[in-house]
């Protein structure tokens, strides 16, 4: 028989291997910690590029409409009407007769005798006025077009859009 010491003596030796379940029970929760932390982070990051991205793409649409209503208003030849704030129907020495610049229900559309194409949608607080003078100091005669003023707020950007358009031909005040 194998003394008892012996045997005591030989399982104090004996390394203890693996963990205790308060060892793992701790990690676990270490690494959900972690692992929350780092969704968390990610989330933000991916929310606010996503964001980032609308509004530059907004931004940009808003600014080639603006851009394009700048073009068609610097070559304006004669105004047919004018409705603040909603239209203008003039006639271009460029870009041919019978156009149309419209907003209604938050979309600015272009109208060039072919029906009409929409430039920006989702637009809000669209102003389009005149200013008027009389630039060849002919009393007595209506006043000629010194500036047409457009603004628009696009969507979420929440940034005012706008240009103050000098027509480079003398055009006679509506």
């Amino acid at each position: 028989m194998i003394p008892l010491s012996f045997i005591s003596k030989q399982l104090s030796n004996v390394p203890e291997e693996g963990f205790t379940l308060v060892e793992l029970i701790i990690t676990i929760v270490l690494v959900g910690i972690i692992a929350t932390f780092t969704t968390l982070f990610m989330y933000t990051g991916l929310n606010s590029y996503l964001r980032a991205k609308d509004t530059s793409e907004g931004a940009l649409k808003a600014q080639i409409a603006l851009d394009r209503i700048s073009m068609e208003l610097r070559n304006i030849e004669k105004i047919n009407a004018f409705s603040q704030d909603s239209q203008i129907d003039y006639d271009s020495r460029s870009l041919g007769d019978n156009r149309i610049i419209l907003h209604n229900a938050g979309v600015i559309s272009l109208d060039g005798g072919s029906g009409a194409r929409e430039l920006l949608d989702g637009v809000s607080n669209f102003a389009m006025t005149i200013t008027a003078a009389d630039l060849n100091n002919s009393a007595g005669v209506k006043e000629e077009v010194q500036a047409i003023n457009v603004s628009f707020n696009v969507g979420e950007i929440g940034r005012l859009f706008s240009a103050r358009i000098f027509p480079r031909n003398m055009v006679i005040e509506p």
